[in-house]
C-alpha cells in the first residue's frame, strides 16, 4: 500500500474535487432528516417527546404502549388539552410551538417542550398517526409516512392524544446499526417511564410492553410513586432528604441507606423544576456526599429534585433538552453534597419490619407488610448520643443503650473507628497530621510504587507521611500519622503507603480509614461502664456517627414499636 492510497479519500473523491464542490441549499427532505437526526436517536428519545407533550398537555393519564422495543410501534396515548382541528397540520411543522413566543421566553421555560421539533423531526423517520380532539371539537387523525402527510380525516374520540409511531427508521437503515436488541430498548423506555411517574407523582402512568403490562401508578403522590415504581421493600428503605435551603435554591428527595445499595451508580433520578436531567457537576457532587459512608462500589438509590427559579435554568443546551444548566451550579452542588452526607452520616438502622424475631411456634405467623406504615428514622446527633443510657456490653463487642424510643447496639470498634477517622481527617485540615519518629525509618519499593508516589509526596506529609528519597529505591520515612504502637512499625508502614500507591481517587480516604481501623478499639475486648459512656461520647462528637468510614453501620435501632409488635404488646 503506497502512501498516495492511504491519503486518497475511501470514496474515491480527490481532495481537489472536494474543494470545488460548489455550496448549495440542503434539500427539505436531507434537513429534515438532520434535524431528526438530532431529536431522535433511539426509540426512546420518541417516548421521552411524546411524554413531554402529554404533560405539557395537563394530561392526568398518561399510557406507553411499546412492541418490539419501539422499532415496531409506539403509541403514546392521554386525556390533555388535545390540539385543536384548526392547529393540527401546524404542529406538524417545524419549530411551530404553543410554549413560546418570543426570544426572551428561552429565558423563563416551564414547559418541558417548547422548540416545535419533535412531532415533525419523528415522523420524518417513521409512519406515524396523530389522532387528537380538543375539548368540544371534532377529533382528527392525520396519517404521515416519512414526512409526507397521506391521510387527514375527522374521527371521533374523548378529548386528548393518541400518537402512533410505526417502522421506526425503516427509511434510515444506517440509523438501525445503532439501535440495539428489542430487550435492551424496551429495559431503556422502561427507566424513562419510571422516572417520569417519580418526577410526576400526580399523573396516572401505565406501561405495556408487548402487549404485557410493566407497570402502572396510581397519581395518588409520590409516597405511593415510590412503592409503585420501586417496589415496596426499596420505597421502605427510603431516607427523607432535605428540605435544605441556599437562598432560592431547594433540595428534597430521597436515598437508601447501607441496606440497599446496588453495584451500579445509575439508580439515580434528578430533578430540576420536575424535569428529569443529567448533570454531571450534580452527580460528582451526590457520589462525593456518599461515596466516604458506603462500603467501596456500592450505590445507593435516589430520588433527587431541585427546585429554583426557572429564570435560573437553561433548558436550551442539549438537542434532546437531556441537561441543563443551572445559575450558580458549584454552590447547589455543595449544598446537595453536604445534604447526602449528613442525612446518611446520621441515620441510624433497623431491622426490617417484616422480620419475626420470636422463637418457637409464633415464628410461624405470617410476616407483616414493609410498606404498612410510614418508616421511622431516628437521626443520631451529638445530644441524642449523649442522652443515652448505656445498659452494658454484649459478647464484649456491642454496647448496648437506651432510651425511651427503644434499645441501640453501638458496634464499639466501628464506633471508635469512626471517631478515631474523624480526629484524622481534622488534625490533617488543621496542618498538625504527623508524629515525628526518633529515628527515620528506611523503607524499599517497588519501581511502580516509586512512580505513582512521588507525585503525591506532599499530600503524603499533609496527612502525616514525611518521605524523603534515600538513593535507589529506597526511602527514609521521619513522620507518620498517630499510629497504635506495634513491634513491627515497618511493616505497617509499608502496607499503609503500599495503600497510597494505589490507582483510585479515594485512596487518602482508605488511606486514614485503614489507619483508623488499626487503631481502634477491637471487639471481644471488655470495656467498664466508664469505657463505654467515653466511647459513646467520643462518637458523640462525629459528624457521622451512624456509619463507619467502610461504609457499614454504626449503630441498630430496636425501636419501642418494633418490640411491641414483636413481643404482640
Amino acid at each position: 500500500m503506497t502512501a498516495d492510497s492511504i491519503a486518497a479519500p475511501r470514496d474515491g473523491l480527490s481532495s481537489l474535487h472536494r474543494s470545488q464542490a460548489a455550496i448549495q441549499v440542503l434539500s427539505p427532505d436531507v434537513v429534515e432528516r438532520i434535524a431528526a437526526g438530532e431529536v431522535v436517536e433511539r426509540p426512546v428519545s420518541v417516548v421521552r417527546e411524546l411524554v413531554d407533550n402529554a404533560i405539557d398537555a395537563g394530561a392526568s393519564e398518561i399510557r406507553v404502549d411499546i412492541r418490539g422495543g419501539g422499532l415496531r410501534s409506539i403509541r403514546v396515548s392521554d386525556n390533555g388539552t388535545g390540539v385543536p382541528a384548526d392547529q393540527v397540520d401546524l404542529a406538524l411543522r417545524h419549530h411551530a410551538t404553543s410554549k413560546i413566543r418570543e426570544v426572551h421566553d428561552l429565558l423563563d421555560i416551564s414547559s418541558l417542550g417548547f422548540r416545535g421539533e419533535a412531532l415533525p423531526s419523528i415522523a420524518a423517520v417513521s409512519e406515524m398517526m396523530i389522532l387528537t380532539a380538543a375539548q368540544d371539537s371534532t377529533a382528527v387523525q392525520i396519517e404521515m409516512r416519512y414526512g409526507e402527510q397521506v391521510s387527514r380525516h375527522f374521527h371521533s374520540r374523548p378529548r386528548g392524544t393518541t400518537i402512533t409511531v410505526r417502522n421506526l427508521f425503516a427509511n434510515t437503515p444506517p440509523r438501525l446499526k445503532f439501535v440495539t436488541n428489542a430487550r435492551t430498548e424496551s429495559a431503556q423506555i422502561g427507566q424513562v417511564v419510571r422516572r417520569y411517574a417519580l418526577a410526576h407523582p400526580t399523573i396516572r402512568f401505565h406501561l405495556v410492553l408487548d402487549g404485557h403490562p410493566s407497570f402502572h401508578t396510581s397519581g395518588r403522590g409520590l409516597e405511593h410513586a415510590l412503592g409503585e415504581v420501586l417496589g415496596a421493600t426499596l420505597a421502605a428503605a427510603m431516607i427523607p432528604l432535605g428540605p435544605a435551603v441556599a437562598g432560592d435554591a431547594e433540595w428534597t428527595g430521597f436515598v437508601t441507606g447501607v441496606q440497599a445499595t446496588r453495584s451500579s451508580r445509575h439508580h439515580v433520578t434528578f430533578l430540576v423544576n420536575q424535569r428529569c436531567v443529567q448533570s454531571r457537576a450534580l452527580l460528582a457532587a451526590y457520589e462525593a456526599g456518599y461515596r466516604p459512608l458506603l462500603p467501596r462500589g456500592r450505590h445507593p438509590v435516589a430520588l433527587l429534585s431541585l427546585r429554583v427559579p426557572q429564570h435560573r435554568v437553561d433548558v436550551n443546551v442539549h438537542p434532546s433538552k437531556a441537561e441543563v444548566r443551572v445559575e450558580d451550579e458549584a454552590a447547589i452542588a455543595g449544598l446537595l453534597r453536604e445534604l447526602v452526607r449528613t442525612v446518611l452520616g446520621r441515620t441510624v438502622g433497623s431491622p426490617a419490619g417484616d422480620r419475626i424475631f420470636a422463637l418457637g411456634m409464633e415464628q410461624a405467623a405470617l410476616p407483616r407488610m414493609v410498606a404498612e406504615g410510614s418508616a421511622e428514622w431516628n437521626v443520631a446527633s451529638g445530644e441524642w448520643l449523649r442522652a443515652m443510657h448505656v445498659t452494658g456490653q454484649v459478647h464484649n463487642s456491642l454496647i448496648l443503650m437506651e432510651n425511651t424510643h427503644g434499645l441501640y447496639l453501638v458496634d464499639q470498634h466501628r464506633a471508635h473507628e469512626r471517631a478515631i477517622y474523624e480526629l484524622l481527617v481534622r488534625r490533617h485540615s488543621e496542618g498538625r497530621a504527623g508524629q515525628l519518629l526518633l529515628e527515620p525509618l528506611q523503607i524499599e519499593l517497588t519501581n511502580r510504587q516509586i512512580e505513582r508516589l512521588e507525585p503525591r509526596l506532599p499530600e503524603l506529609a499533609a496527612l502525616g507521611f514525611v518521605c524523603e528519597w534515600f538513593g535507589g529505591r529506597s526511602f527514609l520515612i521521619r513522620s507518620v500519622p498517630v499510629i497504635p504502637e506495634t513491634n513491627d512499625l515497618g511493616l505497617v508502614v509499608e502496607d499503609l503507603l503500599d495503600m497510597a500507591t494505589d490507582d483510585g481517587s479515594d485512596w487518602q480516604h482508605r488511606l486514614l480509614t485503614s489507619i483508623a481501623c488499626r487503631s481502634a478499639t477491637r471487639r471481644g475486648k471488655p470495656l467498664t461502664p466508664v469505657q463505654c459512656a467515653e466511647l459513646i461520647n467520643l462518637l458523640a462528637g462525629t459528624a457521622s456517627p451512624a456509619v463507619c468510614p467502610h461504609g457499614s453501620p454504626v449503630i441498630l435501632q430496636f425501636s419501642d414499636q418494633f418490640l411491641r409488635r414483636q413481643f404482640h404488646w
